[in-house]
């Protein structure tokens, strides 16, 4: 896992410790597992877990 950038929250449990990007910030490296769930992305690096926001876009908007 590469260091990360931008504004996060760092969280730690017995057994992870746990960062929340509060950006929306590329994250480097190649992760164990990637899992999409519930409007987040969930980036596994062995004990290191990084969580970030999924960006909503929305559809164009038609014009008249």
């Amino acid at each position: 896992m590469e260091p990360l950038r931008g504004k996060y929250k760092v969280f730690k449990t017995k057994k992870y410790t746990i960062y929340y990007l509060l950006e929306d910030v590329e994250v480097g490296g190649t992760p164990e597992k990637k899992i999409v769930k519930g409007g987040h992305e969930f980036f596994f690096f062995g004990d290191v877990v990084v969580i970030k926001p999924v960006k909503e876009t929305s559809p164009p908007q038609a014009t008249p």
